[in-house]
């Protein structure tokens, strides 16, 4: 379900390196002026969402993909 709303809020998946330690799924939307990308974690428990340069974004949000607050920031912040 998280990848349907990452769909429509202008999100697309890409193959990112995994690591052992921490699996999961990168989603990036590209804007005019920073890259939002988003970790999710296997059984989605957890987002990870990073902003500015697609490697050396800077960590802006961590926790469950269930907030409102995280979701909203994902479908309606525009960059």
């Amino acid at each position: 379900m998280l990848d349907v709303q990452l769909a429509n809020a202008g999100f697309y998946r890409i193959a990112w390196p995994n690591t052992d330690e921490k699996p999961g799924t990168t989603y990036v939307r590209a804007g005019s002026r920073e890259v939002v990308r988003v970790f999710v974690t296997p059984c989605a428990s957890e987002v990870e969402v990073y902003a500015g340069g697609l490697k050396n974004g800077q960590l802006v949000f961590r926790g469950s993909p269930e907030l409102a607050a995280s979701l909203r920031y994902l479908a309606e912040h525009q960059n």
